[in-house]
């Protein structure tokens, strides 16, 4: 059993106040703590995320705006395969399940997601026979229009857009990722870019930036191993275009969310198990109309030859 390191995550008033990074247009891939770089797997994970939003007072109105709350729930089949020595194939297929709670009104979106594919490979390989080691891992890919989308554009309501499973858009990735460690102690970075496209309607979603710091240790017994982990992740959101090629900019998106993380994860033999716990912490999006809640996620998977 190879013990080198792997955290899986992993991410709209007359508009309401929009957040790109809760439903379809958020990236929910992490590379995290890379393990098991020699073998291949393939794995089941289920996301959990939560928010709430406030609709900006239309001009006119003397009222505050309305409240609601979002629930974002995904079932993630991913997996990776060595396709040569030095090259790594990731593959992701989310299927979604977003519900909307607005004045006394419940709206549900289910549908299969956006799927994404990377290609990587090491810079650096761990060496489990140093004190200290370092890895580096880049990656690049693409993030296909597969999902199921049932609001074209903005013209029904900008607060629609943030609960399909779908964004219409071909979206490019990358990621780097570089860890070190002390005997069994170390310290992960993670960088995760998304450089979007606009849709057919012209909607354009906001590039995101995810990055993550996270201190790990790694507790070893016979074919048992233990890795828990704390950290912080960082979810910073350009502004999205109501139409990209008139360059309507919708200010009321985009922004910073920041969370503590605790995660755990435990490997026996070819299966492996993961849990995280996000509780966040400083934030600023959607102009302040959006407020991230709880996020979770839990994953199983099984390694391969």
């Amino acid at each position: 059993m190879k013990r080198s390191l792997l955290v899986f995550l992993l991410l709209y008033g007359s508009r309401a106040a929009a957040c790109d990074v809760c439903g379809a247009s958020g990236s929910n891939q992490s590379m995290g703590l890379l393990s098991f770089y020699n073998s291949h797997f393939i794995g089941i994970q289920y996301q959990y995320r939560s928010f709430t939003s406030t609709h900006p007072i239309e001009q006119g109105e003397s009222n505050s705006g309305t409240s609601g709350t979002e629930y974002y729930k995904t079932i993630q089949l991913w997996g990776k395969i060595n396709i040569s020595r030095y090259i790594q194939l990731f593959a992701f297929v989310p299927y979604q399940q977003n519900t909307q709670h607005e004045s006394g009104t419940i709206n549900t979106y289910s549908g299969l997601g956006d799927a994404s594919l990377l290609a990587g490979s090491y810079i650096l390989k761990p060496r489990t026979n140093k004190a200290v080691t370092h890895a580096l891992f880049i990656a690049a890919g693409v993030k296909a229009p597969t999902g199921t989308r049932s609001v074209a554009d903005g013209t029904t309501g900008d607060g629609l857009l943030n609960v399909q499973p779908g964004t219409g858009s071909w979206d490019a990735l990358l990621n780097a990722n570089y860890s070190v460690s002390y005997k069994n102690t170390g310290i992960n970075t993670e960088a995760f870019y998304t450089i979007t496209t606009p849709n057919k309607a012209q909607y354009k979603y906001g590039n995101r930036l995810s990055a993550g710091w996270t201190v790990f240790h790694r507790f070893n017994k016979s074919n048992l191993t233990i890795v828990p982990q704390l950290g912080i992740r960082l979810d910073y959101t350009l502004h999205d275009y109501d139409n990209y090629e008139r360059k309507w900019l919708n200010e009321q998106t985009g922004g910073l969310l920041s969370y503590g993380v605790a995660s755990v994860q435990a490997y026996y033999k070819q299966i492996g198990f993961q849990a995280s716990y996000y509780l966040p912490a400083w934030q600023n999006y959607a102009q302040g109309y959006v407020s991230a809640q709880r996020r979770a996620d839990l994953g199983l998977l099984f390694l391969f030859k």
